[in-house]
């Protein structure tokens, strides 16, 4: 039985996996409707018969704690069973979260029957990080990783384990804002204001403009500079950052992990609250379908967010201050990290918020409703270059920014290792790490610890998917065992890639560790490859063809994964000792973590006559 919210959708994480779920379990291949094709997609029928007996297994390996030596597999074995009308309202859902789309029309916003469906960027993030994480063999969905886009920067908003609200306070709110507005780089669709050459000339708001094919979306809403002529021969009125009411909620629900437009506009009407941004056009017709959502802060702020085809908000000007990360109050709270698979906490923030929530819609005729938010936002902003304003890290590294704190870090064996960890859970450190490694001629130990913790994750889990549909329920019999040997398989490729990449003798990138460490783990392999041998030796590998994987057993490779994890704490030492103290006093980094302050304009004024700009107060209406 999903659990569902007060709107009477399931929990995001469950929408998340029972999407991932029915996805790796269908057969995404070439549909064709009315003489057109359309990769990689499924049909009405496809889902509901999956959903309507889905199976999702996950096998955990453990350590016998009675013998060290032998593996003990527990599998998990969860079934789905529902009617078509609700495996309909499922994937209604899916589409409620932008992580489907109708393949003819993607911008139908209804499930249909008879309908062509293809995963969204943001439903290709989804899975990709489903099946990571449980370790699902989905060769057969290779083709669709590499031929559509995903979405690369998905912002991870943190919810209430009872209700899955998500959690509201002004310091994240302010983050989430940062990646909405584009941060330092506004997303504009059109040329920005240049008032050398467009001086007078009035220019409207576009709407419905098609971006050119370099624009990318995820940097932020589409953004366009509004030039409005003064009243009786006065001085023309510039409206900087203009933005679409229902863009803003598109994009919310496309970037984020927001799972329907509701709570898209509510995170917009806090940023209304918090003077981030404010409503700057409204010509709305009789017809139109408007709606409205209000909060109400826990002391007493109120603030609405309506959105409508001709509805326009624009950003203030202290909402351009937290985008370049110039206000104190936008800083991120503690705990929130920017990277892969971080994910924010809400412990620690100092502001966290109690509001609630209002909304109606004219032609619903919707009735108000009570929303209560409590507790500090978190999220973790994916695949970001910048950890501006995160006072987190920048404690952390704060001794290091002076001479005294130089000078007496190497003594402190626990601040760095510390410091290491920061740096290796953080992608933009990271990969400044590893330019910094590699100009000193020893990448290849960040390269050995981050595959050894991949190979560790693997090794711990496995999972498979399989769907109820009668048609392939003869294709995908014993897909789960098929599975597991799979998995196997894989496993004994990835050991074998660490060893021959960075131990054995004469590797590309061979490490330069203890001889007693390199000893054992070349004895042990080439004592583990000569028992599963075959009788006269392996036969040779035909040209253009893959080595035959050996058949290691799953003994053999957590003794192998073992060793590794011997010399991954030895590498982590060094790098802690003799590597961090010295990457913290290069240039790129002093640079990554104390950025320069960039000066914020003002909404401006233009005279025809002249190409000076006399500022305007904030605020003020043209």
């Amino acid at each position: 039985m999903l659990k569902t919210g007060r709107r009477g959708n399931p929990f995001c994480k469950d929408t998340h996996d029972l999407f991932a779920t029915l996805v790796v379990s269908l057969d995404l291949s070439d549909r064709t409707r009315f003489f057109r094709t359309y990769p990689n997609a499924f049909t009405t029928d496809d889902a509901a018969a999956n959903l309507s007996s889905l199976r999702f297994s996950q096998s955990n390996r453990t350590s016998d704690p009675n013998d060290p030596q032998r593996i003990v597999t527990t599998t998990t074995t969860t079934t789905f069973s529902m009617s078509r009308d609700i495996a309909k309202g499922i994937c209604q859902h899916f589409m409620d979260a932008r992580l489907i789309e109708n393949a003819a029309d993607p911008t139908s916003s209804s499930f249909r029957d008879r309908g062509i469906y293809q995963l969204t960027p943001k439903g290709l993030h989804v899975l990709e990080r489903f099946i990571t994480k449980n370790g699902i063999s989905a060769d057969h969905l290779v083709n669709v990783f590499t031929t559509q886009p995903i979405c690369m920067k998905l912002l991870h908003l943190e919810r209430r384990q009872s209700d899955d609200e998500i959690h509201i306070s002004r310091s994240v709110i302010d983050v989430v804002f940062r990646r909405f507005s584009g941060g330092r780089h506004p997303n504009y669709v059109t040329d920005p204001h240049d008032s050398r050459t467009t001086a007078g000339v009035a220019r409207p708001f576009v709407d419905n403009l098609r971006p050119a094919d370099s624009f990318d979306r995820s940097g932020g809403v589409e953004l366009q500079d509004v030039t409005e002529k003064g009243k009786s021969s006065g001085p023309a009125v510039v409206i900087k950052q203009v933005f679409n009411s229902v863009t803003a909620i598109d994009w919310l629900v496309d970037y984020t992990t927001c799972c329907c437009r509701d709570e898209a506009a509510e995170l917009l009407a806090h940023f209304v609250r918090y003077n981030l941004i404010v409503l700057y056009l409204d010509k709305s017709k009789a017809g139109d379908r408007v709606g409205q959502l209000e909060v109400r802060g826990q002391n007493g702020g109120e603030a609405e967010y309506r959105y409508g085809p001709r509805i326009l908000y624009r950003v203030t000007e202290d909402g351009r201050r937290t985008a370049f990360g110039t206000d104190a109050a936008s800083a991120v709270p503690k705990g929130v990290s920017v990277g892969m698979e971080a994910k924010a906490s809400s412990e620690g923030s100092l502001d966290d918020d109690s509001s609630s929530t209002k909304s109606n819609d004219r032609n619903a005729a919707a009735s108000d409703r009570d929303r209560s938010f409590a507790g500090g936002t978190g999220l973790s902003n994916i695949a970001e270059s910048q950890i501006v304003g995160r006072p987190s890290v920048a404690e952390l590294f704060k001794n290091d920014f002076s001479d005294s704190g130089v000078a007496a870090w190497p003594k402190d064996q626990h601040s760095t290792t510390t410091r290491l960890r920061a740096i290796l859970d953080e992608p933009a450190l990271r990969s400044l790490f590893r330019d910094f490694l590699r100009a000193n001629y020893c990448d290849e130990n960040l390269g050995f610890w981050i595959d050894v913790a991949d190979f560790r994750r693997r090794f711990s889990t496995t999972s498979s998917a399989v769907g109820g549909s009668t048609q392939q329920a003869t294709r995908k019999k014993g897909a789960a065992s098929n599975a597991m040997e799979t998995h196997q398989q894989n496993l004994v490729a990835a050991a074998l890639h660490i060893y021959n990449t960075y131990l054995a003798p004469l590797s590309p990138n061979e490490l330069n560790i203890d001889h007693n460490l390199r000893a054992d783990v070349v004895n042990y392999v080439n004592r583990s490859l000569a028992e599963v041998a075959p009788p006269g030796g392996a036969k040779p590998t035909p040209p253009g063809e893959e080595p035959e994987i050996p058949p290691l057993r799953a003994t053999q490779v957590q003794t192998l994964l073992r060793q590794y994890e011997r010399i991954q704490e030895h590498i982590f030492r060094l790098l802690a000792t003799d590597q961090v103290p010295r990457f913290v006093r290069t240039e790129p980094f002093l640079a990554l973590m104390d950025p320069p302050t960039v000066e914020v304009g003002s909404t401006t004024t233009l005279t025809p006559s002249t190409d000076a700009a006399a500022s305007k107060p904030a605020g003020q209406k043209p």
